[in-house]
């Protein structure tokens, strides 16, 4: 039980943030976030609006669940079309830089780390990279929350850099590919919706992934022996 939690809790931890935001958003009358996202797509601007949203999204952990996905889905389901060049290199942009900050702000901040954190702890946590490392690069194509905290844990680690970059790019290519060119189609054949439903279902997503991690850590466990 504690292998599969291991592996599903972060996810499940971020659909519980993406049902947080689906509350915020759209139960209560808060602001009116459907008029921001019409205005922002109808401008000239929006690649510019969508670089800023994930960017935020991507920076771990000042930001928390802010909702850079969510507005790309809304901006789809507010207004099916196909998705243009500007917009899809802007949000892949942003996961990167987003991923880099996270990694930058992490080695800033690892000699407080190192001070107030045992010598035991830091080994165990390093332990733990090297055995989840390789699996944990499939949350690079998953969401760019996951993609910060995992280039957090580079950062506090102490790890290189270089290397890592390149799966980022695709992995946040592919993360993009699938909200803008899967998710353009499939909303394009039902219309334009507002209330919310793609939220909601970016959480169950969240959740099947989570749980297929979970399953995979408890039932190959020898691959995860610090």
């Amino acid at each position: 039980m504690r292998r599969f939690l291991s592996g599903a809790l972060p996810f499940y931890a971020l659909a519980g943030l993406a049902m947080c935001m689906y509350l915020v958003l759209y139960k209560t009358d808060l602001f009116d976030l459907n008029a921001i996202v019409k205005g922002a797509t109808a401008s000239p601007w929006f690649p510019v609006f969508m670089f800023v949203c994930v960017l935020l999204e991507s920076v771990f952990p000042y930001f928390g669940y802010f909702p850079g996905t969510a507005l790309i889905l809304m901006s789809v389901a507010l207004n099916p079309r196909p998705a243009d060049a500007p917009v899809f290199i802007g949000a892949w942009l942003a996961i990167i830089v987003g991923a880099v900050l996270s990694y930058g702000q992490a080695r800033f901040f690892r000699p407080f780390l190192q001070r107030v954190a045992s010598k035991a702890a830091l080994s165990r946590c390093e332990s733990l990279f090297d055995a989840y490392g390789p699996y944990a690069r499939v949350a690079l194509f998953v969401h760019p929350n996951a993609s910060a905290m995992y280039f957090t844990a580079l950062g506090l680690l102490g790890r290189n850099l270089t290397r890592e970059i390149a799966y980022l790019s695709v992995g946040a290519a592919a993360a993009v590919g699938i909200l803008f060119v899967i998710v353009t189609r499939l909303v394009s054949s039902v219309g334009a919706t507002d209330d919310g439903q793609l939220q909601v279902l970016l959480a169950a997503a969240l959740v099947a992934i989570g749980t297929l991690v979970g399953l995979y850590a408890a039932w190959r466990p020898e691959r995860f022996r610090s």
